[in-house]
């Protein structure tokens, strides 16, 4: 009788733990790496290393660490480190605790980070200068990493004086940058309590640059007077380079603008919300720096005509057009005598210096998503979209970036707009065939016994694509097929302003990112437009912020063009320009809890 237990135990475990799941299709592309030196060399230093003595061993493999990190060989550079007991001496030990930070960091792990710095600081190994600019650069990155942006900016200032010119200067562009991630009125608090001058100076001007930003004038005149306060500050004889030029954004301003936006058809309403986020912008200045604007309707008329129609009456900048056949054809066109900001992309390659592309591709959110997540250090995907062209599109923005980056598909289904999703979410998650396994064990030994199915073990997350009315069809199901634990990502298309709290309570745990305007209240022109136009609050929400960024942005093209890593903290995210003179977008992270939407912290690059 034991016996025959047994063997029927032995039976069951057999078939309801052989759920894993191989994957079978969408096997990720090979990232091609260029490697400073090659494997045989980090080889040789640990050949040479076990024949070494300890002291000598323990260099040679700290050395061999330090070049597969420099190779961004993460998982070469752990193994090695994991055959090193911590070393007795001194050097080594200080060694040893750093590159542990080097790979938290590539890792995004900031604690461990700050952990293992604490310890390269104790271990009573003299602080050379360079070892100290060293450790401060590495507290710095994790700080920022960990999102504490002022904890992040005051490393930097503690080893400034120890910068040469030039190291200095491009170390007030990263206190500057870093600072300008927090809101103007978080920096006008702390500096009121900072104690430092030099750290009090920095956040007072980053608050004025802050609290200024879209309106280039009033910054001018605010940091005049900066200066005059702060005459003494390190910051005054190295400005960061965004505010260096801004005697020459504003007088090179456009004092007429051409819009070209359709006014009628399909996309009129579209372009009617841009238009009105333009004024809207352009009258909230100070009256003598409002721009002329003149709208000519792309609906009704060809772009060769407009153009020749703007030029003669004197303007001095395109914003538009909207629809991207019509920004391939500028493209196609031999001469763009005036700068020009459209708003789409063409489906051609740019070649004209003058023609800036600025919109709001999905597919920018795509590539956001699998960069963030990849962050996070997860990897096994299971993809879930629309069948739909929308929704094709969408998925294979993001199967690019995430193949590039080394992730895998597990699985995938595109999906039809239906009432129950169950077959096909048991499908996925390969629930049916741990029930089948089942049916077929009490078939062969003749009895019943008590069985909870099992979902498939090899997925990280969830990638879950569609509006907000598919999403609450789906997670539900997801979470009642053994799915809760594993997290869900998506994007804006599910943040809708017209659900309640109620209806929302089915997304639940899922993640996603989008522009500011829908996310944060925080910009006093967002408010006006918001109660002037109630169709500002509805799903034309993205496109009155388009007319808002499109204005703002118009004065820092060439700021942006110019100057590196020079942002614009815009209504739809955060504005960088391209080598091909495409503007990309920074989206906030959200999270749906309690039927609400919660904003939440991003696991951020040191180099970004």
């Amino acid at each position: 009788m034991l016996k025959t237990n047994l063997t029927s135990a032995l039976v069951i475990s057999i078939f309801l733990v052989s759920c894993a799941n191989t994957p079978t299709n969408d096997k990720p592309a090979v990232r091609p790496q260029t490697k400073e030196i090659t494997e045989s060399n980090i080889q040789s230093l640990l050949n040479r290393a076990s024949s070494s003595s300890q002291a000598r061993g323990f260099a040679y493999r700290l050395q061999a660490v330090d070049i597969a990190l420099k190779n961004r060989d993460l998982d070469q550079a752990e193994n090695i480190l994991r055959l090193i007991e911590k070393p007795n001496d001194r050097k080594n030990a200080q060694k040893f605790a750093i590159l542990h930070v080097k790979i938290a960091l590539q890792k995004g792990d900031p604690r461990s980070a700050l952990k293992w710095l604490d310890h390269s600081d104790t271990t009573g190994a003299p602080l050379t200068q360079q070892l100290q600019i060293e450790l401060g650069e590495l507290r710095s990155q994790s700080y920022f990493l960990n999102r504490s942006f002022i904890a992040s900016a005051r490393e930097r200032i503690f080893f400034d004086a120890l910068l040469s010119p030039e190291e200095k200067k491009t170390n007030h562009e990263k206190i500057y940058s870093t600072l300008m991630e927090l809101s103007a009125s978080t920096l006008t608090k702390q500096a009121q309590k900072a104690i430092t001058s030099d750290l009090r100076g920095w956040l007072s001007l980053t608050a004025m640059s802050k609290a200024n930003q879209n309106n280039p004038l009033a910054q001018l005149q605010e940091l005049q007077r900066w200066k005059l306060v702060w005459s003494y500050h390190p910051a005054v004889s190295l400005l960061p380079e965004s505010l260096e030029v801004l005697s020459k954004v504003v007088a090179e301003k456009a004092k007429s603008i051409a819009l070209f936006l359709p006014m009628q058809g399909n996309l009129g309403t579209y372009g009617r919300a841009i238009r009105d986020g333009i004024i809207a912008a352009n009258y909230q200045l100070d009256p003598s720096t409002i721009t002329k604007l003149q709208v000519y309707d792309t609906s009704s008329r060809n772009l060769p005509a407009l153009l020749d129609d703007a030029l003669q009456n004197g303007a001095e900048l395109i914003i538009g057009p909207l629809e991207r056949k019509k920004v391939t054809s500028l493209v196609k066109m031999k001469n763009l005598p005036i700068p020009v900001l459209a708003l789409n992309r063409s489906l051609s390659p740019n070649t004209h210096i003058n023609l800036f592309q600025f919109g709001l591709a999905p597919e920018d959110e795509m590539v956001q998503v699998a960069e963030q997540v990849f962050k996070e250090g997860k990897r096994n995907v299971l993809a879930i979209y629309p069948d739909s062209d929308w929704g094709t599109r969408n998925f294979e923005a993001f199967r690019q970036q995430w193949s590039l980056q080394g992730g895998n598909i597990i699985a995938r289904a595109a999906y039809q707009n239906q009432k129950d999703y169950s077959v096909l979410i048991k499908s996925l998650l390969n629930v049916d065939r741990s029930e089948q396994r089942s049916k077929d064990l009490r078939r062969i030994i003749g009895k019943r016994f008590e069985f909870k199915p099992r979902r498939r073990q090899d997925i990280d997350f969830v990638l879950l694509l569609g509006n907000q009315s598919q999403a609450r069809g789906i997670k539900p199901i997801l979470d009642f097929h053994y799915a809760e634990d594993i997290p869900v990502y998506s994007t804006s298309h599910i943040n809708e302003s017209n659900d309640s709290t109620i209806e929302s309570m089915d997304l639940n745990g899922i993640r996603f990112c989008d522009i500011p305007w829908k996310l944060s209240n925080s910009d006093p022109l967002q408010l006006s437009v918001q109660s002037t136009w109630e169709s500002a609050n509805s799903s034309l929400a993205p496109f009155y912020a388009l007319g808002v960024d499109a204005y703002r942005l118009f004065p820092r093209l060439q700021q942006l063009r110019e100057l590196k890593n020079s942002k614009v903290y815009g209504t739809t995210g955060i504005l960088t320009l391209d080598k091909e003179n495409i503007l990309r977008r920074r989206l906030l992270w959200a999270q749906f809890s309690k039927g609400q939407v919660i904003t939440s912290p991003i696991i951020l690059n040191p180099a970004d």
